[in-house]
């Protein structure tokens, strides 16, 4: 396994080699190269400055994930595709549907903001993002910012941010399907309509919809030491809808309102919690964001964005009949408001942001006490709320060589006092293709509602982890070639865990409470870079990292120590095909050496040929060589498996 790995390691840091090399060849010999730049070369990016810039203007480490990478994913779900992107891993307990966690450069999933549109789609009472529930078929492009983003975007942006973007309305009508079906019994279609009308008052719309149903598979391994036991395949069904709908009422001045919902019903083997015997439980999830805008230009230099945005989060998990024992429901609720004034004023070249922000969260559950000394576990009403008020200044230095920026947020949340947080970055161009960055900043991850609170856990005493995080960079963007090398160094003090130790009167004596126990420091190094040489599309990054527990001084959890992407697209006429691969070094899960997971190397490949020119078959096959892997110790992922699928597309 170890030569096995090295050989994969050694090809693709060969590979990272030919693309520094091809930089240099391409500054000599410029006419092997397409002309014409893709978008993703050079897209735009709103989330690393909340403001619409330029990728090479950006200097926070990041991915943009377009378009037309999501059209190719076929029935890789949202969290396979970002494991594709460079700096990112993650884990998840069986295939589409399964609990997920997405980590960003060797942090975990709670440090990590998702954005939908804008609105937080955070768990408050376990924090981080129910990635199984959020559909990728809806979505246009995805945004990754690398590093604290906190003085930006508030608690829990320590690893950084993503950032998902639907699909909005531009031009003439267009309409757009498409279906497909493929293994484990599973079937994807969908459907959009989007546009806008000419003229004054101009009216943009667009609306989507989708559906996923899988049959799954048996996900639960040989080597399981959570109790459970092989079994019958688990499947899901995913129902989704987006919209929004925006109007300028006048040059500058644009009303809008947009929504997304979407419901998942999962099967997932688990333990009753009454008599401990496996079963096959349903788990049914339901996400909601909701928002109304206005976007003012108030003057020549003064822009303006209102914002009030809800974010509803259901879930329940039926357990069946069970020997002796009655069917039982256990339920969560949350919802958060989010009441957002974003001012963006122009300095001559320069931006000045002032931000202010209110948000408040509630929960209410009736769940399953893990935590009690009673066995048969019993249900429990839990109920909290808070509120975070939050002021932030920013601003945007552009000079003729020269580009900065520096941010300063204060939050102050009920419970325990405000946290402020600061960032500054400032890059360099060399030349118009050559420039140099160095960044700093800080972040924090607020305790959530079960840190704080859950009878039998919680610690009213617990802290916010906080991050100090220090990178460069050193980049080469041109119009058909860019590459990237980034160190990163960050530091997470505070890190909430597992302790039996100064825990508060009721704490369960052999579970312990959350704490403040340890401390963490991630150090690496990435590099990445695409290219496109006439039909030929080339994109590859590799990530070597040292994540460390310092408590412990062992590999933090499910984190590896190297991993990385590559991939090659060749479009021909009517014909787009590619491959693309996928590996990681080995990692640790939460029983350490002894619960170890190998490294794995996956392999993808994927076509399009256009039948017509709004109809187009594709097709894709993912771990193509049937590579047997964990992304969670004792949990089986998909085998090799394709889909085939029809799809019309206005253009």
């Amino acid at each position: 396994m170890t030569q096995q790995f090295s050989k994969q390691l050694n090809t693709l840091l060969c590979v990272g080699l030919l693309t520094l090399s091809n930089i240099i060849h391409a500054q000599n010999n410029s006419a092997v190269l397409v002309a014409a730049a893709p978008n993703q070369m050079d897209p735009i990016i709103v989330t690393a400055t909340r403001t619409p810039t330029k990728a090479s203007d950006v200097l926070a480490d990041n991915v943009y994930v377009g378009p037309e990478e999501i059209q190719q994913a076929g029935q890789t779900t949202l969290v396979e595709l970002l494991q594709r992107q460079k700096g990112v891993t993650i884990s998840s307990y069986g295939g589409g549907g399964s609990n997920s966690s997405v980590f960003l450069r060797g942090t975990t999933n709670n440090q990590t903001l998702v954005l939908i549109d804008g609105i937080r789609v955070d768990d408050s009472f376990s924090g981080g993002a129910n990635w199984s529930v959020i559909p990728l078929n809806v979505i246009d492009h995805i945004e990754i910012i690398f590093g604290p983003q906190s003085s930006l975007y508030g608690a829990d942006a320590i690893g950084g941010v993503i950032q998902i973007f639907t699909k909005r309305g531009e031009g003439p009508a267009k309409i757009n399907a498409s279906i497909g079906y493929g293994a484990y019994g599973t079937s994807i279609s969908e459907a959009s309509i989007n546009g806008s009308t000419t003229g004054d008052q101009k009216v943009s719309y667009s609306l989507a919809a989708s559906q996923t149903l899988s049959m799954g598979f048996n996900t639960i391994a040989s080597n399981n030491k959570d109790g459970l036991i092989a079994g019958n395949r688990t499947g899901y069904v995913q129902d989704s809808v987006t919209g929004r709908l925006s109007q300028e009422w006048q040059k500058g001045q644009e009303f809008g309102l947009q929504f997304l919902q979407s419901r998942l019903n999962n099967q997932l083997p688990a333990l009753n919690g009454q008599d401990g015997l496996q079963q096959i439980q349903n788990q049914i999830s339901q996400l909601g964001t909701y928002s109304l805008y206005s976007k003012n230009q108030i003057t020549d230099a003064w822009k303006s964005l209102l914002q009030a945005s809800a974010q509803t989060s259901n879930a329940l998990t039926h357990s069946p009949t069970s020997g002796d024992y009655s069917a039982y429901d256990s339920t969560l609720n949350q919802r958060q408001n989010i009441y957002t004034w974003q001012n963006d004023i122009s300095v001559g070249k320069d931006l000045l942001q002032v931000l202010a922000e209110r948000r408040t969260q509630t929960v209410s559950s009736n769940q399953l006490n893990y935590n009690s000394l009673d066995f048969p576990y019993p249900l429990l009403g839990f109920n909290q709320s808070r509120n975070t008020n939050s002021g932030a200044l920013a601003y945007q230095l552009k000079g003729e060589s020269n580009i900065a920026n520096f941010s300063i947020r204060n939050d102050s949340i009920t419970g325990y006092g405000p946290q402020t947080t600061g960032s500054a970055a400032y890059g360099y161009f060399f030349t118009k293709e050559w420039r140099a960055n160095v960044n700093y900043g800080t972040g924090f991850r607020a305790p959530t509602f079960n840190d704080l609170y859950y009878p039998g856990y919680g610690n009213p005493a617990v802290q916010a982890e906080k991050s100090k995080n220090t990178e460069a960079g050193l980049h080469f963007e041109k119009s058909t070639l860019e590459g990237h090398i980034v160190v990163f160094s960050n530091s997470i003090s505070n890190l909430i865990q597992v302790s039996k130790v100064n825990c508060p009167i009721g704490t369960n004596p052999y579970t312990g409470c959350a704490s403040n126990v340890s401390s963490a420091n991630i150090t690496g190094l990435t590099l990445s870079g695409m290219s496109q040489i006439d039909n030929l599309n080339l994109k590859s990054s590799f990530t070597q990292q040292n994540p460390v527990n310092q408590g412990s001084d062992t590999t933090l959890i499910k984190q590896a120590k190297q991993y990385g992407n590559i991939a090659a697209e060749y479009v021909y006429a009517k014909v787009t095909a590619g491959v693309a691969a996928t590996f990681s070094g080995r990692r640790n899960d939460y029983l350490g050496e002894a619960s170890g997971m190998g490294a794995y190397t996956i392999y993808n490949l994927y076509a399009n040929y256009d039948l017509e020119k709004d109809l187009s078959l594709f097709a894709r096959w993912n771990n193509v060589f049937n590579k047997d892997y964990q992304l969670s110790y004792g949990y089986n992922t998909p085998g090799s498996n394709a889909f085939i699928g029809l799809r019309y597309a206005m253009k």
